[in-house]
């Protein structure tokens, strides 16, 4: 069955496409399957990644991000759970540059980029609870870049916060809960930081977690 969803990104139109994301999504909520230990598993991964960056169709990148943003634990991930943040740091840090050809993808390059957020918000969130060293590596590597991409992402997504005493109560609990999922994923950037010696690193993401409350 899953060979037959990998034949399908290759062979199929953008529906089938974009079914073959939401079938994966719905695959990843069966407990069941032991998903790390599944010989498939990095390549269902791969090409999720694949659509995501290369796709020209926003509706098929969006479900492709949703599908990454689904295991609920780093051991879900696998092998392929320092390849996935890898990915989505680049596609993140590039986003900016996608070339948009056709009117109709305007309108869904908002929800793309919310999606993009919440997805990298899910998978950092879970850096500190694994050892793989590559992956604390690559962390550090792009935290000490100039300009630091995630540092200053984290900067945005934090000045995003609006005020919460002027919302609708509504507006409120959406707010309350990105801001759990930012300052989640920044605590967990921190104990990354912190146990690897790089304390001033570390010192910047408290700080700015420190301001969102």
């Amino acid at each position: 069955m899953v060979q037959a969803f990998l034949s399908c990104v290759t062979t199929g139109n953008v529906k089938v496409q974009w079914n073959v994301c939401h079938a994966l999504s719905n695959l990843f909520l069966n407990e069941t399957l032991n998903l790390q230990d599944m010989d498939w598993a990095p390549s269902v991964f791969s090409v999720l990644l694949l659509l995501l960056r290369d796709s020209s169709n926003f509706k098929i990148r969006i479900q492709a991000a949703a599908a990454l943003a689904v295991p609920s634990s780093f051991y879900d991930y696998g092998n392929s759970f320092s390849d996935v943040i890898q990915g989505l740091e680049h596609i993140l840090e590039n986003l900016g540059s996608d070339q948009i050809s056709a009117p109709s993808s305007f309108k869904y390059r908002v929800a793309l980029e919310k999606q993009l957020t919440s997805t990298m918000l899910h998978v950092l969130s879970l850096a500190s609870s694994t050892d793989h060293q590559p992956l604390k590596d690559f962390l550090v590597k792009v935290s000490i870049s100039k300009p630091s991409f995630l540092e200053e992402w984290f900067k945005m997504l934090c000045s995003s916060l609006g005020e919460s005493a002027t919302q609708p109560e509504s507006e409120n609990n959406f707010e309350n809960q990105k801001k759990q999922m930012i300052s989640k994923a920044m605590r967990s950037l921190i104990e990354v930081y912190g146990g690897g010696n790089q304390q001033t690193i570390a010192k910047k993401f408290k700080m700015l977690d420190n301001s969102i409350w």
